[in-house]
């Protein structure tokens, strides 16, 4: 069995680097205090850009459980988060027009952008026969911290060229929005410096997830979808999470998962994504 599980990540892992997606992973720890009151805690990292060429994100978070019906848990949490978003290149036409010429680029330069996470969950569970349903609702509040000194970098359009290894320095590629690739040779006209302000997001987080229960086997596999709402803008949908996986039980209180996930939607920071992404996980307790 553990031969087949080592095999069967091996493929996964290297299905979704071919992909260029994304790995997720993480630890995640919890400590009963009794029957109805437990305390998790939890490291998380991600992986993604070219071929997981990148991390993205690191993450800390730390909650208390309380079960206070033998269907029914109540959850509160703090998660504190440290997001990535690449440079950013923004295309200028003549007239505005993309059917026209370029004439210009302003670049944002990449950044990292700290991120406070409140959450409180609601999650009531059905068992029907070896099947297990359970529907999360989470209020999520998240603060973006501000950033002072970004660089905006702007550049004049001098001339366009067939492939980047003809191009004299300095240069872009740019990937334009009929998502053909073209080179530019450069003129630095200035570098100015900008601020992102705070901001505040409110979301609510629905989550349906059911898992199998097989006789005897250490393997429980699982599926699960998750919306994201908007509260800010009046229940906006913004993100869609399809996953499916498996636990596997190593010993008693030792778990690994490992599932694909698929989003659809908003990244944290970086705008419009749709992602495939291989999760990985180990949970214990303590």
């Amino acid at each position: 069995m553990k031969k087949h599980l080592l095999a069967l990540c091996f493929i996964a892992a290297s299905g979704a680097a071919h992909a260029e997606s994304g790995l997720w992973y993480g630890i995640d720890a919890t400590h009963d205090f009794n029957k109805r009151l437990a305390l998790d805690l939890s490291l998380g990292s991600r992986i993604e850009e070219d071929g997981w060429s990148r991390y993205t994100r690191y993450d800390v978070a730390g909650g208390l459980d309380w079960k206070a019906l033998s269907w029914l848990k109540l959850g509160i949490g703090y998660d504190f988060i440290r997001d990535y978003s690449p440079e950013e290149i923004k295309v200028k036409y003549k007239d505005d027009d993309p059917a026209q010429r370029v004439t210009g680029f302003n670049v944002d330069e990449s950044y990292w952008r700290s991120k406070h996470r409140l959450f409180f969950d609601i999650t009531g569970k059905l068992k029907c026969g070896r099947f297990t349903f359970a529907l999360r609702e989470r209020y999520q509040y998240t603060r973006y911290m501000p950033i002072d000194n970004l660089k905006e970098y702007k550049y004049r359009y001098r001339q366009e060229y067939a492939n980047a290894a003809e191009v004299p320095n300095p240069y872009l590629t740019a990937v334009m929005p009929d998502g053909t690739v073209r080179y530019f040779e450069l003129d630095p006209e200035r570098t100015e410096l900008e601020k992102k302000s705070a901001k505040d997001k409110h979301y609510l987080r629905s989550r349906l997830s059911v898992e199998y229960n097989i006789r005897h086997c250490p393997l429980t596999p699982f599926v699960s979808y998750e919306v994201a709402n908007d509260l800010g803008e009046s229940l906006q949908l913004v993100r869609q999470r399809a996953q499916a996986g498996f636990d596997y039980k190593i010993r008693k209180g030792h778990t690994l998962s490992l599932a694909y996930l698929y989003q659809h939607g908003e990244k944290e920071e970086t705008g419009d994504a749709d992602l495939h992404v291989l999760s990985l996980g180990y949970k214990f307790k303590f």
